[in-house]
């Protein structure tokens, strides 16, 4: 008898695992809304909103999709903030409104609409996390690592110095 009540009292004690309340589960990707009514969640929700502005031709884009959007630590921090996305060959107003130069273009927007922080082109993961810590106020404006033109209009600013301490002759001019 004592047997047959510790058998059961071990089935009831397992079971009664089954019931206990699950953590809730991580999203596994990113909830996108389209402008408008991203925008108006912004403003009801009171929480900025990401707009990504990308076109279907865009190979960085695709890349962003594929290896920074999808990464868990992104969307977990994505969390916060109403997501948008925007194909910039179908939405040329909101191209011109925002002053989209090129593909991917990524920018935080206050509940307002007015912009907050913006960023573009491709970013890993680890470095477009710190974009969102910075548009939610959360860390410092991270470095940038871009190489693209932005980059070198400053290189006869970078130069200029380094062709004065050695002199024009030694520089070959």
């Amino acid at each position: 008898m004592d047997r047959t009540r510790a058998m059961a009292l071990a089935i009831l004690l397992s079971a009664s695992g089954l019931a206990l309340p699950q953590p809730a589960a991580a999203a596994t990707s990113i909830t996108w809304h389209d402008f408008e009514e991203g925008m108006n969640l912004s403003l009801n929700k009171r929480v900025p909103a990401l707009v990504d502005f990308y076109t279907d031709w865009c190979t960085w884009c695709k890349e962003m999709d594929k290896n920074t959007y999808s990464d868990d630590r992104v969307i977990d921090r994505t969390d916060g903030l109403v997501c948008i996305k925007v194909d910039g060959d179908a939405r040329p107003d909101l191209v011109a409104r925002f002053k989209v130069d090129g593909y991917p273009t990524t920018v935080f927007l206050n509940p307002d609409g007015s912009e907050k922080h913006r960023v573009v082109g491709y970013k890993a993961p680890d470095d477009f996390l710190k974009e969102i810590d910075y548009a939610l106020d959360r860390g410092p404006l991270p470095a940038t690592s871009d190489t693209g033109p932005c980059t070198f209009a400053l290189l006869p600013l970078l130069l200029l110095p380094a062709i004065a301490a050695v002199g024009w002759r030694a520089a070959g001019r």
